[in-house]
């Protein structure tokens, strides 16, 4: 069989086998990102105010003692304007003298509990995890497929076919191909890292670094927030520090049998810095503290990664813009709609080619 004509097969046939799911993943995607889009354009009515190393302390033991169930304290940026604290789902905003202003529920908005869940899993549990990621994974095949036919067959790029003129299945077709160009490449990277986080073990271990114990760095008081968030800055003194979060602590197995009582483990604090304002990741730069000590365990530039733990470092952040920019999330919710557009258009064509002409 010639290459042209099986990966034209592989393309049509397996694309449209595969379709159905890729439609609930990238219109949940357009759902998705537009509520993401919404609760970044509001800024609860505040204006930026960055605040002290000493308002900041003051904040973190706060909000930590007040809410000890929560995991992060996110002081106002210059793209979010107000005090924070967060944990998974679940959010608190404040201003800068920490009277509340709103709470966000995952859980409280049921559509989007519901669309995210078929978004992750088809509502299937593991089983829709993995078919989810194994579905992403032809997809981003499909996508390149899709590239190299165009490459191989296609002479020319017409701008004036990516809306169609009409229903008929040549403008479909046309619509596609020249759509699908535009996004192939932001497409592809979707569907990868999405494979990639169902399967994290295939990158986390280059983000796992071995601290260099022949730095010294600076030691401040044991459990004193502003002396060790002062301590935290003085490392990069250049950069924003905009986030504390809790260890996290390993959820319990209700099947585990009852165990003896474990030695008490410090609390490693991480701090998230924003230090090169031209990179779009932020809160790459992290330091890791002690706080029962005083003692600084790590600290970490995103620059000083190997290239392998830089690129690591974006898998999650280039599927759901997770600490990217407002104009990312736009940009890729931009990408799902035009990916849901090019699945309707191509499932029409090739069911009025393949099961039209069987009647």
């Amino acid at each position: 069989m010639n290459v042209v004509p099986a990966l034209k097969w592989f393309h049509n046939w397996v694309g449209f086998v595969i379709s159905v799911s890729m439609l609930i993943v990238l219109t949940t995607g357009v759902y998705l990102g537009g509520m993401d889009m919404l609760k970044r354009m509001d800024d609860k009515g505040q204006q930026y105010v960055p605040l002290t190393s000493e308002q900041k302390a003051h904040v973190t033991e706060t909000l930590f003692e007040r809410y000890p169930e929560m995991s992060t304290v996110r002081f106002p940026t210059e793209y979010s304007p107000y005090v924070e604290i967060a944990a998974r789902g679940h959010s608190i905003a404040f201003d800068n003298d920490l009277n509340e202003l709103s709470t966000y529920k995952m859980r409280d908005i049921p559509l989007y509990s519901t669309m995210f869940w078929l978004h992750r899993n088809f509502l299937l549990g593991d089983f829709g995890k993995y078919l989810n990621a194994w579905a992403s994974m032809i997809g981003g095949v499909i996508t390149l497929v899709g590239i190299y036919l165009w490459l191989r067959v296609r002479k020319t790029f017409r701008l004036k076919h990516s809306i169609p003129s009409n229903t008929k299945s040549s403008s479909l077709v046309k619509s596609h191909i020249q759509l699908g160009l535009f996004i192939s490449v932001p497409l592809f990277l979707l569907c990868i890292t999405g494979f990639l986080i169902t399967y994290k073990g295939l990158w986390t271990g280059a983000l796992k670094t071995t601290p260099d114990s022949s730095i010294q760095y600076p030691i401040s008081q044991a459990k004193d927030w502003q002396s060790q968030i002062q301590t935290a800055q003085s490392v990069w003194p250049d950069s924003e520090l905009v986030s504390i979060s809790k260890p996290r602590q390993p959820r319990p197995d209700p099947k585990a049998k009852a165990e003896a009582p474990k030695k008490p483990v410090d609390a490693i604090y991480s701090y998230r810095f924003n230090t090169h304002n031209d990179v779009w990741l932020r809160q790459a730069d992290s330091i890791n503290m002690n706080y029962d000590k005083g003692t600084i365990t790590s600290a970490l530039l995103h620059s000083d990664r190997p290239l392998s733990g830089q690129i690591a470092t974006f898998v999650r952040p280039l599927h759901d813009a997770m600490n990217m920019p407002f104009k990312y999330v736009a940009f890729i919710t931009v990408i799902a709609l035009i990916g849901t557009v090019i699945l309707i258009f191509s499932a029409v064509t090739f069911y009025r080619r393949i099961f039209k002409k069987k009647r």
